[in-house]
Protein backbone atom coordinates (compact mmCIF):
# COMPACT_ATOMS: atom_id res chain seq x y z
CA UNK A 1 0.00 0.00 0.00
CA UNK A 2 1.26 3.35 -0.83
CA UNK A 3 1.62 6.18 1.31
CA UNK A 4 0.07 9.43 -0.06
CA UNK A 5 2.21 12.46 0.47
CA UNK A 6 1.13 15.67 -0.10
CA UNK A 7 2.92 18.01 -2.25
CA UNK A 8 3.03 21.69 -2.58
CA UNK A 9 2.25 23.77 -5.19
CA UNK A 10 4.70 25.30 -7.49
CA UNK A 11 4.77 28.51 -7.18
CA UNK A 12 5.21 30.94 -10.78
CA UNK A 13 8.50 32.54 -10.83
CA UNK A 14 6.70 36.09 -11.29
CA UNK A 15 5.01 35.65 -8.36
CA UNK A 16 8.31 34.43 -6.09
CA UNK A 17 10.33 37.30 -7.36
CA UNK A 18 7.53 39.72 -6.25
CA UNK A 19 7.52 37.72 -2.51
CA UNK A 20 11.36 38.52 -3.13
CA UNK A 21 10.72 42.53 -3.33
CA UNK A 22 7.89 42.34 -1.01
CA UNK A 23 9.79 41.75 2.33
CA UNK A 24 12.93 44.05 1.86
CA UNK A 25 10.65 46.71 1.37
CA UNK A 26 8.09 45.97 3.89
CA UNK A 27 10.69 45.03 6.55
CA UNK A 28 12.48 48.97 4.78
CA UNK A 29 9.40 50.77 5.57
CA UNK A 30 9.14 49.37 9.14
CA UNK A 31 12.74 50.24 10.42
CA UNK A 32 12.03 53.84 8.63
CA UNK A 33 8.73 53.77 10.50
CA UNK A 34 10.52 53.36 13.94
CA UNK A 35 13.37 55.64 13.33
CA UNK A 36 10.78 58.40 12.51
CA UNK A 37 9.19 57.26 15.66
CA UNK A 38 12.42 57.46 17.57
CA UNK A 39 13.19 60.94 16.24
CA UNK A 40 9.94 61.86 17.01
CA UNK A 41 9.90 60.55 20.64
CA UNK A 42 13.83 62.14 20.95
CA UNK A 43 12.42 65.32 20.35
CA UNK A 44 9.92 65.34 22.77
CA UNK A 45 11.82 63.97 25.47
CA UNK A 46 14.36 66.92 24.45
CA UNK A 47 11.45 69.20 24.69
CA UNK A 48 10.17 68.00 28.37
CA UNK A 49 13.85 67.69 29.63
CA UNK A 50 14.14 71.37 28.46
CA UNK A 51 10.82 72.66 29.93
CA UNK A 52 11.67 70.88 33.34
CA UNK A 53 14.83 72.48 33.51
CA UNK A 54 13.71 75.99 33.26
CA UNK A 55 11.26 75.06 36.02
CA UNK A 56 15.04 73.75 38.14
CA UNK A 57 15.33 77.40 39.60
CA UNK A 58 15.80 78.91 43.03
CA UNK A 59 11.90 80.40 43.63
CA UNK A 60 13.87 82.79 47.12
CA UNK A 61 16.00 84.25 44.50
CA UNK A 62 16.30 87.76 45.81
CA UNK A 63 14.69 86.87 49.04
CA UNK A 64 16.34 88.96 51.54
CA UNK A 65 15.72 88.85 55.58
CA UNK A 66 12.71 91.01 55.68
CA UNK A 67 11.12 88.58 53.31
CA UNK A 68 12.02 85.55 55.04
CA UNK A 69 11.08 87.18 57.96
CA UNK A 70 7.59 88.36 56.90
CA UNK A 71 6.78 84.64 54.94
CA UNK A 72 7.79 83.20 58.55
CA UNK A 73 6.32 85.17 61.16
CA UNK A 74 2.92 85.00 58.49
CA UNK A 75 3.51 81.29 58.96
CA UNK A 76 3.63 80.92 62.73
CA UNK A 77 0.93 83.66 63.20
CA UNK A 78 -1.61 81.83 60.68
CA UNK A 79 -0.86 78.22 62.72
CA UNK A 80 -1.28 79.99 66.03
CA UNK A 81 -4.96 81.75 64.74
CA UNK A 82 -5.92 78.66 63.74
CA UNK A 83 -4.65 76.42 66.47
CA UNK A 84 -7.00 78.86 68.53
CA UNK A 85 -10.08 77.40 66.67
CA UNK A 86 -11.72 73.68 66.90
CA UNK A 87 -9.63 72.24 63.83
CA UNK A 88 -6.49 69.96 65.33
CA UNK A 89 -3.10 70.81 65.39
CA UNK A 90 -2.36 68.16 62.88
CA UNK A 91 -4.47 69.28 60.18
CA UNK A 92 -3.58 73.02 60.94
CA UNK A 93 0.31 72.37 60.20
CA UNK A 94 -1.01 69.97 57.41
CA UNK A 95 -2.81 72.84 55.40
CA UNK A 96 -0.70 75.75 56.21
CA UNK A 97 2.13 73.75 54.49
CA UNK A 98 0.06 73.05 51.72
CA UNK A 99 -0.91 76.07 51.64
CA UNK A 100 2.91 77.02 51.39
CA UNK A 101 3.80 74.99 48.63
CA UNK A 102 0.75 76.01 46.38
CA UNK A 103 2.99 79.96 47.06
CA UNK A 104 6.53 78.17 46.08
CA UNK A 105 4.60 76.72 43.20
CA UNK A 106 3.58 80.22 41.58
CA UNK A 107 7.17 81.08 42.90
CA UNK A 108 9.07 78.87 41.11
CA UNK A 109 7.39 79.92 37.10
CA UNK A 110 7.75 83.21 38.24
CA UNK A 111 11.19 82.88 38.62
CA UNK A 112 10.82 80.76 35.95
CA UNK A 113 9.58 83.56 33.63
CA UNK A 114 12.47 85.85 34.24
CA UNK A 115 10.71 88.02 37.70
CA UNK A 116 11.21 87.58 40.90
CA UNK A 117 8.87 87.08 43.78
CA UNK A 118 8.61 89.81 46.31
CA UNK A 119 6.63 89.05 49.51
CA UNK A 120 5.05 85.69 50.63
CA UNK A 121 2.01 86.52 53.01
CA UNK A 122 -0.06 83.78 54.81
CA UNK A 123 -2.97 85.55 56.27
CA UNK A 124 -5.23 83.25 58.26
CA UNK A 125 -8.94 82.47 56.60
CA UNK A 126 -7.95 84.11 53.74
CA UNK A 127 -4.67 81.69 52.66
CA UNK A 128 -1.86 82.81 51.46
CA UNK A 129 -0.06 85.63 48.30
CA UNK A 130 3.38 85.94 46.77
CA UNK A 131 3.59 89.16 44.93
CA UNK A 132 5.79 89.71 41.61
CA UNK A 133 8.53 91.97 41.30
CA UNK A 134 7.60 93.67 37.87
CA UNK A 135 4.61 92.53 35.26
CA UNK A 136 3.94 89.50 33.35
CA UNK A 137 4.50 89.54 29.70
CA UNK A 138 1.45 88.17 28.00
CA UNK A 139 -1.61 86.50 29.52
CA UNK A 140 -0.35 83.18 28.49
CA UNK A 141 2.81 83.79 30.58
CA UNK A 142 0.36 85.27 33.71
CA UNK A 143 -2.30 81.99 33.11
CA UNK A 144 0.77 79.72 33.68
CA UNK A 145 2.15 81.36 36.86
CA UNK A 146 -1.51 81.14 38.15
CA UNK A 147 -1.73 77.46 37.05
CA UNK A 148 1.55 76.19 38.90
CA UNK A 149 0.08 77.48 42.65
CA UNK A 150 -3.04 75.29 42.03
CA UNK A 151 -1.30 72.15 40.42
CA UNK A 152 1.85 72.39 43.44
CA UNK A 153 -1.41 72.46 46.03
CA UNK A 154 -2.96 69.43 43.95
CA UNK A 155 0.19 67.32 44.49
CA UNK A 156 0.58 67.92 48.19
CA UNK A 157 -2.87 67.28 48.91
CA UNK A 158 -2.28 63.47 47.24
CA UNK A 159 1.29 63.20 48.66
CA UNK A 160 -1.53 63.38 52.00
CA UNK A 161 -4.14 61.39 50.49
CA UNK A 162 -1.52 58.71 49.37
CA UNK A 163 -0.27 58.52 53.18
CA UNK A 164 -3.54 58.12 54.40
CA UNK A 165 -3.35 55.04 52.15
CA UNK A 166 -0.78 53.60 53.71
CA UNK A 167 -0.85 54.65 57.24
CA UNK A 168 -5.23 54.59 57.63
CA UNK A 169 -4.93 57.77 59.51
CA UNK A 170 -8.00 60.02 59.01
CA UNK A 171 -5.95 63.16 60.03
CA UNK A 172 -4.44 62.63 56.44
CA UNK A 173 -7.61 62.42 55.18
CA UNK A 174 -8.72 65.79 56.88
CA UNK A 175 -5.30 66.97 54.93
CA UNK A 176 -6.02 66.28 51.87
CA UNK A 177 -9.19 66.81 51.69
CA UNK A 178 -8.62 70.70 52.85
CA UNK A 179 -5.92 70.66 50.61
CA UNK A 180 -8.00 69.69 47.73
CA UNK A 181 -11.04 72.60 48.67
CA UNK A 182 -8.21 75.12 49.12
CA UNK A 183 -7.18 74.46 45.25
CA UNK A 184 -10.63 74.46 44.01
CA UNK A 185 -11.72 77.35 45.20
CA UNK A 186 -8.64 79.25 44.47
CA UNK A 187 -9.71 78.20 40.84
CA UNK A 188 -12.92 80.26 40.48
CA UNK A 189 -12.69 82.94 37.19
CA UNK A 190 -12.19 86.08 39.86
CA UNK A 191 -10.20 88.73 40.11
CA UNK A 192 -7.64 87.91 42.41
CA UNK A 193 -8.02 84.16 43.03
CA UNK A 194 -6.01 81.89 40.46
CA UNK A 195 -8.60 81.38 37.97
CA UNK A 196 -9.36 84.62 37.62
CA UNK A 197 -5.22 85.27 36.10
CA UNK A 198 -5.84 81.89 33.71
CA UNK A 199 -9.14 83.39 32.50
CA UNK A 200 -7.31 86.18 31.07
CA UNK A 201 -5.79 83.79 28.68
CA UNK A 202 -8.88 81.95 27.87
CA UNK A 203 -12.03 84.31 27.68
CA UNK A 204 -12.65 86.96 29.46
CA UNK A 205 -16.59 85.77 29.91
CA UNK A 206 -15.30 83.33 32.40
CA UNK A 207 -15.27 86.49 34.97
CA UNK A 208 -18.70 87.16 34.18
CA UNK A 209 -19.54 83.11 34.90
CA UNK A 210 -17.58 83.69 38.33
CA UNK A 211 -18.78 86.64 39.36
CA UNK A 212 -22.46 85.35 39.02
CA UNK A 213 -21.18 82.28 41.15
CA UNK A 214 -19.61 84.25 43.92
CA UNK A 215 -22.45 86.78 44.23
CA UNK A 216 -24.66 84.02 44.18
CA UNK A 217 -22.98 82.53 47.48
CA UNK A 218 -22.31 86.00 49.01
CA UNK A 219 -26.24 86.76 48.56
CA UNK A 220 -27.29 83.21 49.73
CA UNK A 221 -24.76 82.52 52.42
CA UNK A 222 -22.88 86.10 53.68
CA UNK A 223 -19.76 85.69 54.27
CA UNK A 224 -17.11 88.00 54.84
CA UNK A 225 -14.69 86.61 53.06
CA UNK A 226 -17.04 86.01 49.83
CA UNK A 227 -17.56 89.48 50.14
CA UNK A 228 -13.82 90.57 50.46
CA UNK A 229 -12.70 88.21 47.15
CA UNK A 230 -16.25 89.81 45.29
CA UNK A 231 -14.89 93.32 46.48
CA UNK A 232 -11.45 92.72 45.16
CA UNK A 233 -12.55 90.70 42.57
CA UNK A 234 -14.58 94.39 40.56
CA UNK A 235 -11.49 96.29 41.07
CA UNK A 236 -9.66 93.44 39.29
CA UNK A 237 -12.06 93.70 36.68
CA UNK A 238 -11.84 97.58 36.48
CA UNK A 239 -7.86 97.11 36.53
CA UNK A 240 -8.14 94.41 33.53
CA UNK A 241 -9.90 96.59 31.68
CA UNK A 242 -7.99 99.73 31.74
CA UNK A 243 -5.05 97.52 31.03
CA UNK A 244 -6.54 96.27 28.03
CA UNK A 245 -6.72 99.83 26.72
CA UNK A 246 -3.11 100.88 27.57
CA UNK A 247 -1.47 97.52 27.09
CA UNK A 248 -2.73 96.05 23.93
CA UNK A 249 -0.17 93.33 23.46
CA UNK A 250 -0.48 91.91 27.00
CA UNK A 251 -3.92 89.68 26.01
CA UNK A 252 -2.02 88.39 22.47
CA UNK A 253 -2.35 85.01 22.71
CA UNK A 254 -2.52 82.48 20.24
CA UNK A 255 -4.73 79.57 20.06
CA UNK A 256 -2.75 77.07 20.49
CA UNK A 257 -1.69 78.88 23.83
CA UNK A 258 -5.46 79.42 24.72
CA UNK A 259 -6.33 75.90 23.75
CA UNK A 260 -3.52 74.65 25.85
CA UNK A 261 -4.37 76.78 28.77
CA UNK A 262 -8.23 75.84 28.88
CA UNK A 263 -7.48 72.27 28.59
CA UNK A 264 -5.08 72.72 31.81
CA UNK A 265 -7.71 74.62 33.53
CA UNK A 266 -10.65 72.64 33.07
CA UNK A 267 -9.09 69.51 33.57
CA UNK A 268 -7.65 70.46 37.11
CA UNK A 269 -10.85 71.94 38.34
CA UNK A 270 -12.58 68.45 36.64
CA UNK A 271 -9.78 66.63 38.68
CA UNK A 272 -10.01 68.79 41.59
CA UNK A 273 -13.88 68.50 41.85
CA UNK A 274 -13.54 64.45 41.45
CA UNK A 275 -11.04 63.83 44.40
CA UNK A 276 -13.19 66.72 46.99
CA UNK A 277 -16.16 64.62 46.52
CA UNK A 278 -14.32 61.17 46.96
CA UNK A 279 -12.39 62.43 49.34
CA UNK A 280 -15.31 64.25 51.23
CA UNK A 281 -17.50 60.77 50.82
CA UNK A 282 -14.37 58.72 52.86
CA UNK A 283 -14.26 61.52 55.43
CA UNK A 284 -18.30 61.45 56.10
CA UNK A 285 -17.96 57.22 55.89
CA UNK A 286 -15.25 57.75 58.58
CA UNK A 287 -17.55 59.63 60.64
CA UNK A 288 -20.70 57.94 61.00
Amino acid sequence: MESATSQPLPVPPVAAAKVKRFFPKTISAGLLLVGLALLKLKGLAILLIEKFRLLLVNPFEGFGAIQFAVAGVSIVATVAVYAMTEYPLGLVIGFVLITLVHEIGHAVVIRAKGLRAGYMVFIPFVGGAVTMKGQARTAYDDAQIGLAGPIAGTIASLVALQIFKWTDHPLYLLIALAGFILNLFNLLPIGPLDGGRVSAAVTKWMWVIGGGILTYKAISQPNALLILVLVLSLFQVYASVLREKKEDQYYEVTGAQRAAIAIAYFSLVIFLGHQTFIVFERVAALAR
